[in-house]
């Protein structure tokens, strides 16, 4: 049956209307963009798109084994430092400490802090579980082989020196940015140091949200 005139106009009314409501859903219901200078303010740096991981095989502060599928199914920040570490280390450890403290329970609930030490040597399961003890309890270590180390230092983009161990009381240089790590495993973006932790609690929550 041919539709009438005025027919045709309500139908085409409500396309258009349809059309309209659908665009505003869109509009609204979109992810907002990051405001890249503000979170670069904050001292955050994201990616473009995610990059991969390779798998590793280290050992985990409990004794475990430890590898890159420890980093699926929750947001992680690693750090990269040594527990003989005179100053970097500590006050990153200090500040990621009061960081987690300021972020909302749901949040700090889906963030693995890590710390992967590049100091094997002094670095036993047993020292990392002491030292990370002291600034939170749930704060996990990892460490391992020097070639391991150095290929998940190297996807990440972090420098360090292997030191000369016969000196009984070496330091380590190494870089104090802090790695963000996705649910799936892959590397998103870094924080540089110092941390600013009232922006950091900020932005972190809105970073990770699904």
């Amino acid at each position: 049956m041919a539709l009438s005139g005025v027919q045709k106009t309500v139908l085409i009314c409500a396309a258009s209307v349809a059309l309209v409501l659908g665009a505003i859903i869109h509009k609204v219901t979109r992810p907002v963009p990051f405001d890249s200078n503000a979170l670069q303010e904050a001292g955050m740096f994201l990616f473009d798109s995610p990059r991969s991981i390779p798998d590793v095989n280290l050992q985990a502060a409990s004794g475990e084994p430890w590898s890159t599928a420890d980093l699926q199914g929750q947001w992680d920040l690693l750090f990269f430092g040594y527990t003989f570490c005179p100053d970097v280390c500590p006050t990153t450890l200090a500040d990621l400490r009061q960081l987690s403290a300021k972020l909302p329970a749901e949040t700090r609930e889906q963030l693995q802090v890590t710390l992967i030490s590049v100091d094997p040597n002094r670095d036993t399961p047993e020292q990392l579980a002491t030292y990370l003890e002291y600034f939170n309890a749930n704060f996990a270590g990892a460490t391992g082989e020097s070639s391991e180390l150095a290929k998940l230092a190297k996807a990440l983009s972090i420098a360090y020196i292997e030191p000369d161990t016969s000196n009984e009381n070496y330091l380590v240089d190494h870089s104090g940015q802090v790695v963000l790590v996705n649910p799936q495993g892959e590397y998103v973006g870094f924080i540089r140091p110092p941390l600013k932790n009232d922006q950091l609690a900020k932005w972190l929550p809105r970073v990770m949200a699904p």
